[in-house]
């Protein structure tokens, strides 16, 4: 019986997204470094803190939002 890798959770946040202006958005990956290389692309390209966590909601990671010029 093959065991599943356990799953990451990338999770993009917009401060206004509770306001009706805003989203959320939330990503699962199996692969730690996958899931890290695109949290601090979606970070730099977006603006938007991201956190990366486990499936029990452990924090891996967490890249504050990029400041765009």
């Amino acid at each position: 019986m093959s065991k599943n890798p356990p799953l990451i959770i990338v999770t993009v946040s917009n401060p206004a997204a509770f306001s009706g202006k805003g989203s959320v958005i939330v990503l699962e990956y199996t692969d730690v470094a996958a899931a890290a290389i695109v949290a601090r692309k979606i970070a730099r390209e977006t603006g938007r803190s991201v956190t990366v966590r486990s499936l029990e909601a452990g924090e891996i990671d967490m890249i504050p939002a990029a400041t765009i010029h």
